[in-house]
């Protein structure tokens, strides 16, 4: 296990007054990490491949701390191949900024009706070749925060393409198109909707 997978994750990002504002301290051992701290992952989740020993990241501190909970965890950042030194910074910025808080009981309660919507297909179609989403119902709350986060951004129309695998719990969820709609070139040209309502 990693820092980040035994703490709550609750990092504070200091800064000091210094001349650009950032903490040279802290800059000098983020870039170590933020260079090289994939390489001390935690990223094979069965344990079969052991992390790299990366001698730049032996550093005892708060800081190396904080940057071995961010770029060492189960995530691995390797952006380097970026040419915009603007792109990669807002990418460092993302990572190292409080995650923000997810709404459990929603999407608790997609993730359920996914299960019982493939449940009721299942044995309401039983023996018809379909394409379930079992396995991967994660996707639900993933396309719906989406959605949402377009939605506050602005956005008013969606147009989804998606292969046949969760497609009627796709619609039926996230779509909130009524399940009693045939699931034909009709649901396909639904799939323009306006999320905002």
């Amino acid at each position: 296990m990693t820092p980040k997978t035994k703490t709550s994750g609750s990092s504070v990002l200091v800064a000091s007054a210094s001349g650009n504002g950032l903490n040279p301290e802290r800059e000098r051992v983020f870039e170590a990490f933020r260079q090289w701290g994939y390489m001390e992952g935690d990223l094979d989740p069965l344990g079969f491949l052991r992390p790299r020993v990366v001698p730049e990241l032996h550093v005892e501190s708060h800081y190396a701390a904080e940057a071995r909970a961010i770029y060492c965890s189960t995530i691995g950042l390797e952006i380097n191949h970026i040419y915009s030194p603007e792109r990669r910074q807002w990418i460092y910025d993302r990572m190292e900024a409080e995650p923000q808080e997810e709404d459990h009981p929603r999407i608790l309660d997609l993730l359920i009706r996914a299960d019982i919507f493939e449940q009721v297909v299942q044995q309401r179609y039983l023996g018809s070749k379909r394409f379930s989403l079992e396995g991967v119902t994660a996707l639900l709350p993933l396309v719906d925060e989406i959605l949402d986060t377009g939605a506050q951004r602005g956005a008013t129309e969606l147009v989804m393409g998606m292969s046949h695998r969760g497609r009627l719990n796709v619609m039926a969820h996230v779509a909130r198109r009524p399940p009693q709609e045939r699931a034909s070139k009709t649901w396909t040209r639904a799939a323009c909707w306006d999320r905002a309502t």
